[in-house]
């Protein structure tokens, strides 16, 4: 997945888009000391590593959890064991037709392993000969928790440092990725929950999902137990929802697309952002993934398209605040939503917004003192490599990374002088080599310092392609001793 990108007169920026805190939780990480101007940007301290998906509880083998598991078993499935101190086994019967993987998708959720793949491994390493009984191994050991009472929070400091991952790169990598950062001590993933193009990475009941059909890989086949091994590393999941920018559903649901000044939906792959069922959409997203568990709701593509030639084509608010305004409203509405779950929202938003032209901002409708006060975080794609030759007088802007606090501390005082003194600035930053020869580990973490050191809280890398070779030498393993 690639972010569209869209030229934007008056600054001369080539820009990339892709698109109160609740009270941290008692098993919130301690955050580190600040950065320090010879060594690395601040992370905190590792979590325990984790292969679980659920911890042991002192009860973990009573008589209740083994009527839990008893009816959750498949076909075939039989409980052993589990009502009287011992722990449960699960033995599978072996019936006509029957796979290691077919095994392994059925039981999968009852286990601590992640990916059906690697149960079906290990199941294949037996006898699947008919009326074999197969014993299923690693089994949970307590009843999952209810996903809304056991959210990780965001940590006193509010500082969430991570990484953003794609479905498809979730479907072959989570369990790998959340190591890896916990590993790190950093704390976050944002994990696509509807990409840019439409597609919904999880099996989701949204009316315009279900008719447009838009769950179409099962990349996050149980968005909930996902969760669940995120945060048994104590890495909080923010789940990304693309809004506006929805090929997908612009084709399939026309209704919700922008439309042309002849009356029929303008052929771009936008979805009007006014639409009230366009913006039912995203808050039934919203809703879903906080159900799951979600520790906070980022919205991307909040604004109105920029880069068509025919754009005068287009049926929207003029560029003169109105669209800034109609973004808000809807943002509110959403946020309303998230309020109620005691949930952080959080709005990517183009990096022109903290440094360029008005005009250029009215035009998306992401003016940062009219949306500010809407959302707990406002994340700028800061990203080098998309300001154009001659910014700042630099020849390849792609190679400054201190351009990265550039951007962050314009954000940061467009907040102040909007007076939103609550929602902090969380800046994006660049995870590739796109316009940066002297990418590199040094390269990430200036950008970090840079953006910390100039009013931002925390940060996120944006990797197109989910390759973050760079930030994992960057950020080496830490002591794994006692905390």
């Amino acid at each position: 997945m690639v972010r569209q990108r869209g030229v934007l007169v008056g600054v001369g920026l080539l820009l990339a888009c892709h698109g109160k805190s609740p009270a941290p939780s008692s098993d919130a990480v301690v955050p580190s000391a600040a950065p320090s101007a010879s060594h690395e940007a601040p992370r905190e301290a590792a979590p325990p590593p984790a292969d679980a998906s659920t911890h042991a509880a002192p009860d973990a083998h009573a008589p209740a959890f083994a009527d839990w598991l008893r009816k959750k078993l498949p076909p075939g499935g039989a409980l052993e064991g589990g009502d009287h101190g011992a722990p449960p086994r699960v033995v599978h019967t072996v019936s006509a037709g029957d796979t290691a993987r077919s095994i392994a998708d059925a039981y999968v959720g009852l286990t601590q392993i992640y990916d059906a793949k690697d149960l079906a491994a290990g199941l294949g390493k037996g006898s699947l000969e008919l009326g074999t009984h197969v014993e299923i191994p690693r089994l949970i050991t307590e009843v999952p928790p209810d996903p809304e009472k056991s959210r990780l929070g965001w940590p006193e400091d509010r500082a969430l440092r991570g990484v953003f991952v794609t479905g498809a790169y979730a479907a072959i990598r989570w369990v790998d990725t959340l190591d890896k950062l916990a590993e790190r001590g950093l704390n976050a993933v944002v994990l696509d929950g509807k990409d840019y193009e439409g597609p919904v990475n999880y099996p989701t009941e949204v009316p315009v999902a279900v008719e447009t059909k838009a769950y179409v890989r099962p990349n996050i086949p149980d968005l909930a137990r996902a969760i669940r091994f995120a945060h048994a590393r104590g890495i909080r999941v923010i789940m990304r929802i693309a809004c506006f920018h929805d090929p997908w559903a612009a084709k399939r649901a026309s209704r919700l697309s922008l439309m042309g000044n002849w009356g029929g939906p303008f052929p771009m792959g936008w979805l009007d952002p006014t639409n009230v069922e366009a913006q039912d959409y995203i808050i039934g997203l919203a809703k879903e993934q906080l159900a799951a568990g979600a520790d906070e709701i980022q919205l991307d593509y909040v604004r109105f398209p920029v880069q068509s030639k025919s754009i005068n084509a287009v049926v929207m608010p003029r560029p003169d605040g109105s669209r800034a305004r109609a973004n808000r409203d809807f943002i509110k509405r959403v946020h309303e939503v998230t309020q109620a779950a005691g949930v952080p929202l959080s709005l990517d938003i183009f990096g022109v917004t903290a440094t360029g032209d008005q005009s250029d901002i009215d035009k998306l409708g992401q003016d940062i003192g009219t949306i500010g006060g809407e959302a707990e975080a406002l994340s700028p794609m800061v990203y080098p490599s998309e300001y154009s030759v001659g910014y700042r007088g630099w020849d390849q802007p792609g190679n400054h990374p201190e351009i990265v606090g550039i951007g962050t501390k314009g954000a940061v005082a467009k907040l102040k002088a909007g007076k939103h003194d609550k929602t902090i600035i969380r800046s994006w930053l660049q995870a590739s080599s796109y316009k940066a020869t002297n990418y590199g580990p040094q390269y990430i973490l200036k950008e970090a310092k840079s953006a910390e050191a100039n009013g931002g809280v925390g940060w996120l890398l944006w990797s197109p392609g989910c390759d973050y070779w760079a930030a994992w030498r960057a950020f080496p393993v830490l002591d794994a001793g006692p905390r």
